[in-house]
């Protein structure tokens, strides 16, 4: 956030460890609970340990988040 209002190049630097992070998030959402949960645990067979509804969701809104933030920033906007 101290970067926000800097230049258009050193808060598009400033984004890089919330991208990492949100990659890190991303894929530990993915791997973790949508693959090794669902798959190896069989976690879609129970009715009442199935999070592949909730891993799905925060996989989306993480995947929309990561996109929105990835987005170049110019010093002046369209």
């Amino acid at each position: 956030m101290r970067a926000a209002r800097r230049t258009a190049a050193d808060f598009n630097r400033a984004k890089r460890i919330a991208i990492i992070a949100l990659t890190l998030a991303l894929l530990m959402w993915l791997v973790a609970f949508l693959s090794v949960g669902g798959e190896w645990f069989l976690m879609w067979q129970s009715k009442t340990w199935n999070g592949q509804d909730a891993a799905l969701r925060m996989f989306t809104v993480i995947g929309i988040l990561l996109l929105l933030v990835a987005q170049p920033d110019a010093e002046h906007q369209p």
